[in-house]
């Protein structure tokens, strides 16, 4: 039985090869703890009935990293809860929820701050640091 040319074998091309791994002569990979600092400086975010409540100097940048999760996935209005229930801690997420004087110009400056602190500084388009957001 003759093969025509409907039926004829197709001809095996090799798979093209893997490029090799790039070397990393110049680069040291980064090392990284999960376990939080005991010692980190905090500062004052607010007073409910003169009980400070505060947060670390230094917010890490994974918080940042939550937030812009959490605010594509869910939306900003819960990135911004998740933000300040984590940073400020249950009594201090608390304390605010009790506040029943609490305005939106209060809870705007704390958030602000806690968004800033996560984010780190924004720029304005000319390069010079933005005034507000």
């Amino acid at each position: 039985m003759a093969a025509n040319a409907r039926t004829a074998a197709k001809k095996r091309t090799s798979p093209k090869p893997k490029a090799a791994p790039v070397a990393a002569e110049d680069f040291e990979p980064v090392r990284l703890t999960s376990k939080p600092l005991d010692t980190a400086e905090r500062i004052v975010l607010f007073y409910v009935d003169d009980e400070e409540y505060s947060i670390p100097k230094q917010v890490g940048r994974n918080h940042g990293l939550r937030y812009l999760r959490t605010m594509r996935k869910q939306g900003e209005a819960l990135a911004a809860q998740e933000l300040l229930e984590v940073l400020i801690g249950e009594d201090g997420y608390t304390a605010l929820m009790n506040c029943d004087d609490l305005t939106d110009e209060q809870l705007d400056q704390i958030m602000n701050r806690l968004r800033d602190m996560a984010l780190g500084e924004v720029e304005d388009e000319a390069g010079g640091k933005a005034k507000g957001r």
